[in-house]
């Protein structure tokens, strides 16, 4: 006798209603798991909901709030954000692939004041995470009470939580289960309206940028799409997916032209990263005691040693249990495919150390882009959920599964309890170093008694009369999975007092402070280190203590310009200059190409979050120095010399020998200057031809008018620009004019029109 889990994937509808029949567990309504879900994401954080606090650790502070910051600021002067000039020397904004440019959500904090915004539009994504794989596990198993497990397990386990810190990646897990669940609906259904439906949501997926997740999704989708053609052998389920992927590409143009063409002129390739950060060989051990050999940083997180990415990937030993049981007596194609997903997931996610990683990069070299390979612990946190409700949604099948249910699930706890004790014994006997066995211990004891309760909870229901017990047992079962989870770790998410956002706090300490166009500050790397490596207790102190020094992109709340930036993605050149520059030792500063970089202020190495004024630096343009012609790769090298003088030379590539009137040193000077996000306005005086100079970083997208005719721009000094001017007073435009994000904009436009004319035809023509 089958149970409704193992005839459940009969997706008719684009929410969950297999075949129009009804669900095991009725009483859990969407509306319902709403509220339900709702209220516990208020539970959990009433401070950032109710009080004047926001997120603040990690990149969150340095990296989410101040480029959200940066995009609001662009907004509000009604302009695409196109272009950062305050950080790299500048560096392009919106073809950086996590930075939610043109996603729509984003509106939220567009429109709403910052700091409450940005924790709206992540709890309101939290809350989605939780939602849409209530969907996928309801459209699974034809059972609601599973789905609400699935989706509160999901919502709530350690790596969505750690998520909070970046929009972009969080918004992607958000849409992750019901990307899966519409696409899969597509290639089953065909017809207009399904993949239009699923296209529009890959699209919104897409548009987070966070390729990692977007590309473990459609992994899963993948695997999913080759169960189903080896079992029913129709070419067309290909062609389906196909048209879905045409539609979100066609609807993410604006986004994905100007990326692909930043990630050609980055420096980022296969081997970019690939390694560092995984999960040690032991880190299996997390899935059961959270705490397992972590260490406490002083804000009261905890991490395992080595692995910074997430603080937590714990999906919840009751998840895990009723995960294994699935996997036991579920025997379906499905579940075996999820089962498949979260074992390979944890393998790759172990890197070098776990084999797996290795041997796959050496066949697929593009994981590499990948960087952390702990990210692949994603598919296991997606997987572990969905197998869980299988289990639970078996629960309700026939007599004979509910009246073996307490036996099953008593055999599965007393496994895992004794695991769990013999991890206990080792942590008492042998504890890590900064590793306190006390609270481990004390934490692995509370998880075993709710593996405990939650399981008798859940074999209770399989053979607890329908109606109201049943419902506020589940209810029950539901508040036990999410406490298990709250209790866990100490809070992943610490806040701050809103005011440490304030914009202008950091420009204080200067004097004179970093104007743009002007100068520009610069951490060296001995200081930068001891900022980056150093953590307070008290979080607004620590925060406040990031913002003076300038660390990350935090320069960008106070509008001040820096040599450096914490981006995904950098212009290769740019990039590889500031390399050299940065790890030079500090007894051979290349005073001459700081000076060039128009670096006024310099981290004091004497006194911390102090600066040290540069009188010698150039404003970021120069006119009249003498061009030399020099083979690239050897440019660098003559840069960071000792004797380097941007005021006398400017190197340039030999293409451009025989092309330019300026032959020599000829005198001039900007008379005007006027620096704007994506434009450059200069009123220069030269007495012969003469070369403009500007330590702005070459990215092919800026144009120059010279007395509004175009002028070439030449790539100077390795990765900056040059301009020709003739003698005399002419004045000279630089705008940045990004012609594939046009080309993009314009596919874009065409293709949601095509979609909403699709969309509305097919509902006219059903057949």
């Amino acid at each position: 006798m089958s149970s409704p889990a193992e005839n459940a994937p009969r997706i008719t509808s684009g929410f969950p209603d297999p075949s129009g029949g009804r669900f095991a567990a009725e009483w859990l309504s969407p509306g319902r798991f709403a509220l339900l879900l709702a209220a516990l994401i208020l539970a959990m954080f009433p401070d950032v909901l109710l009080a004047d606090r926001g997120f603040v650790f990690r990149d969150f502070g340095i990296f989410t709030y101040p480029n959200a910051f940066f995009q609001r600021e662009s907004f509000w002067r009604g302009e695409f954000p196109l272009w950062n000039p305050l950080n790299n020397c500048g560096t392009p904004f919106l073809a950086q692939w996590n930075l939610l440019a043109l996603y729509p959500p984003s509106l939220i904090y567009l429109l709403l004041p910052l700091t409450w915004g940005l924790t709206i539009f992540l709890l309101i994504h939290l809350f989605l995470a939780g939602f849409n794989m209530y969907w996928l596990a309801c459209a699974w198993t034809g059972n609601r009470l599973a789905g609400g497990l699935a989706g509160l397990a999901f919502a709530f386990n350690g790596l969505t939580l750690n998520s909070l810190m970046w929009t972009s990646t969080l918004a992607a897990m958000a849409w992750a289960p019901l990307v899966v669940l519409l696409v899969e609906r597509a290639w089953r259904l065909g017809g207009p309206r399904p993949v239009i439906v699923a296209g529009l949501v890959s699209a919104l997926q897409l548009l987070t940028g966070t390729p990692e997740v977007i590309g473990l999704t459609w992994m899963v989708l993948l695997a999913l799409g080759l169960e189903n053609l080896i079992r029913e052998r129709k070419a067309i389920l290909c062609v389906r997916a196909g048209a879905v992927v045409a539609v979100a590409a066609l609807l993410c143009a604006a986004q994905l032209l100007p990326f692909l063409d930043l990630l050609a002129h980055s420096g980022r390739s296969g081997s970019f990263g690939a390694g560092s950060w995984s999960i040690p060989l032991w880190g299996w051990v997390n899935l059961l005691v959270p705490l397992f050999h972590c260490y406490r940083s002083p804000l009261g997180v905890c991490f395992l040693p080595g692995e910074d990415w997430t603080s937590s990937y714990y999906p919840g030993i009751a998840v895990v249990a009723l995960g294994l049981a699935a996997v036991f007596w579920v025997r379906t194609a499905r579940v075996r495919l999820l089962a498949a997903l979260a074992l390979a997931g944890f393998l790759l996610a172990l890197g070098d150390a776990g084999l797996v990683y290795a041997g796959l990069l050496k066949v697929f070299p593009w994981l590499g882009f990948m960087r952390f390979p702990v990210k692949f612990v994603f598919l296991t946190g997606f997987a572990l959920p969905l197998l869980a409700a299988f289990a639970v949604a078996r629960l309700h099948g026939p007599d004979q599964e509910r009246a073996q249910a307490g036996k099953r699930l008593g055999g599965i706890f007393i496994a895992l309890a004794l695991l769990a004790g013999g991890i206990m014994w080792q942590v008492w006997g042998h504890p890590f170093p900064l590793e306190s066995r006390g609270p481990v211990i004390q934490n692995a004891a509370l998880r075993v008694l709710f593996l405990g309760v939650i399981l008798g909870g859940v074999a209770w229901l399989a053979k607890a009369p329908s109606g109201r017990p049943a419902a506020l047992g589940g209810v029950v079962v539901l508040l036990l999975l999410w406490l298990e989870l709250f209790t866990a770790l100490p809070r992943q998410n610490p806040t701050v007092n809103a005011g440490v956002f304030m914009p202008g706090l950091a420009g204080q300490q200067f004097h004179p402070a970093p104007q743009a166009g002007e100068s520009r500050a610069f951490l060296a790397l001995p200081e930068h280190n001891l900022v980056y490596g150093s953590m307070l207790a008290e979080a607004d102190k620590d925060y406040l203590g990031r913002r003076c020094a300038l660390l990350g992109d935090c320069n960008l709340l106070d509008g001040i310009p820096v040599a450096d930036g914490f981006y995904a993605l950098y212009v290769r050149e740019q990039r590889e200059l500031f390399n050299y520059f940065f790890l030079t030792p500090a007894i051979d500063f290349p005073a001459g190409f700081a000076d060039f970089l128009a670096i006024s202020q310099r981290s004091d190495p004497a006194k911390l979050f102090s600066w040290q004024y540069r009188p010698s630096h150039l404003p970021f343009y120069s006119v009249g120095a003498r061009p030399e012609f020099v083979e690239r790769s050897n440019i660098p090298a003559l840069l960071l010399a000792t004797n380097f003088d941007a005021r006398r030379v400017v190197y340039l590539p030999p293409e451009a020998r025989g092309r330019l009137a300026a032959a020599g040193a000829a005198g001039g000077v900007v008379r005007q200057a006027h620096f704007a996000a994506q434009r450059v306005e200069l009123a220069v005086q030269a007495e012969a031809p003469a070369l403009l100079v500007l330590s702005q970083t070459y990215y092919h997208p800026w144009r120059a008018y010279v007395n509004g005719r175009p002028a070439p721009i030449w790539r100077a000094d390795y990765a900056f620009q040059a301009v020709e001017v003739p003698a005399g007073a002419s004045t000279v435009k630089l705008v940045y004019e990004d012609r594939l994000f046009e080309a993009g904009l314009a596919l874009s436009g065409l293709a949601l029109l095509g979609c909403l004319w699709g969309f509305r035809r097919a509902g006219r023509n059903p057949d």
